[in-house]
């Protein structure tokens, strides 16, 4: 058992409550007898340097339930520069670069590393944070589990290779050849300095545990010596009742949650308004049929046109996002469609609410544990996916054994008290691995 673990929560822009998935393993972790201390660190989006009324209120029932809390870390300590990691990358020039330039964060280990010597933990748990990974660099006392979701520079590169999609036209594009083409040699050249920096922190860590399965592999193959899949997580909201929507309304199929233009959302909302769309047009669906979008943000511009589809809803926010997705007849999951692929965690929101989820058979690659027909409809292509939305409006036995599969799913791998557990075994082994190192030497 653990006498302490000290898991460093992500916190992004605009969040006012403490991170689900680490408010859940912290929990779990405590539950499972732990002694936990929870550092905050806030990424250098953040822009407010205190805690919100909600914050505050979050962490005051983790405290309440025995977790030590530290005081958290704002970027106004460690950010001396507030641009994205390519802009810095491109003022740098096409040199090497320090792990501090691409991760700021790191400019505060000398507090964060006193805190966990301070706390005696047995071991370092970092729970979807590259600050705390950062924050911790060069750290050697304690072994290091990172709970990591993305590969950090992912998102960016399949960016660079899809300009169009996501930048449309911009400011320079008229630039002449040559200096377009040292710009992209700029950008590439920043891509691989963020591979580096990224790796070169990967590497120190004793268990990458991986959210997405695929990139287990990522990891492997740069020669780390345990990379793992150990799964996403969500709080468990309980079962919420199927569609109870009139037998004369349309089909409410939810195309897309969440922001409109991240990178794995433009991917998926590409394939879904200009392929999947006239799809189900040409398959005459026998009852009349609409697509909602669901989330913030704006769409990129090569999208806005084919988001004028009749039968495409931008619904924006919603009020109650589970009853929303609950009155739907499924969910379409499409953000694997792209080059980028990812466990979302919106894969595990549908399975314990017990939707009826479709999604891309990319997504079979991050969460092998979706089953065709067992817990999740899956479809290789438009014509594939059409065909699939088609069977679960026509074959309500196959939607209800979906619903009841995906839910079993959750239950059995997903609920926080099942990573918490795998987490734990990662961690003793990450701690016996150390152990039996210093008996060798």
């Amino acid at each position: 058992m653990l006498a302490s673990a000290v898991p460093l929560g992500p916190q992004r822009a605009g969040v006012t409550a403490i991170h689900v998935v680490t408010r859940e393993l912290v929990a779990a972790l405590a539950q499972a007898g732990h002694a936990v201390v929870l550092q905050l660190i806030f990424n250098e989006h953040r822009r407010e340097p205190a805690l919100s009324d909600n914050e505050r209120a979050a962490l005051a029932a983790l405290a309440a339930r025995g977790i030590g809390i530290l005081d958290p870390i704002f970027p106004r300590s460690y950010v001396r520069e507030a641009h994205p990691r390519l802009q810095r990358l491109a003022r740098l020039g096409l040199g090497r670069v320090r792990v501090d330039d691409l991760y700021p964060a790191a400019r505060a280990r000398a507090t964060v590393c006193a805190r966990v010597r301070a706390a005696c933990a047995d071991a370092v748990l970092t729970v979807w944070s590259p600050e705390g990974l950062a924050a911790t660099h060069g750290l050697t006392e304690v072994p290091r589990i990172a709970y990591h979701g993305d590969v950090d520079f992912a998102p960016a590169e399949a960016r660079e290779h899809d300009r169009d999609l996501f930048f449309g036209t911009r400011r320079g594009d008229d630039a002449p050849f040559v200096r377009r083409q040292v710009m992209a040699l700029r950008r590439r050249v920043g891509l691989a300095e963020w591979r580096r920096a990224h790796h070169a922190v990967m590497r120190e860590v004793d268990v990458i545990a991986n959210v997405t399965a695929s990139n287990a592999g990522v990891y492997a193959a740069q020669g780390h010596p345990r990379s793992v899949y150990v799964r996403n997580t969500w709080c468990d909201p309980g079962v919420h009742p199927g569609p109870r929507r009139p037998a004369h309304a349309p089909l409410k199929i939810v195309g897309h949650v969440g922001y409109l233009n991240r990178t794995a959302s433009a991917y998926g909302l590409r394939f879904l308004l200009r392929d999947l769309v006239p799809a189900l047009e040409g398959r005459r669906l026998e009852r009349p049929w609409e697509v909602h979008m669901i989330g913030g943000g704006e769409l990129p511009p090569a999208l806005r046109e084919p988001a004028r589809h009749p039968r495409v809803r931008l619904r924006g926010y919603v009020e109650d996002l589970d009853a929303e997705l609950s009155d739907s007849d499924m969910v379409l999951l499409l953000n694997n469609v792209g080059r980028y692929q990812a466990a979302f965690t919106r894969h595990v929101v549908s399975w314990a609410l017990g939707l009826c989820l479709v999604v891309h058979e990319n997504s079979v690659r991050a969460i092998p544990d979706i089953v065709p027909y067992e817990n999740a409809f899956v479809g290789a292509d438009a014509a594939q996916l059409a065909a699939v939305v088609h069977h679960a409006a026509t074959h309500p036995d196959a939607v209800e054994r979906v619903r009841k599969g995906g839910r079993a799913t959750y239950e059995r791998a997903f609920v926080p008290s099942a990573v918490a557990e795998a987490l734990e075994a990662e961690i003793a082994y990450a701690i016996e691995r150390r152990r039996t190192r210093a008996a060798i030497a």
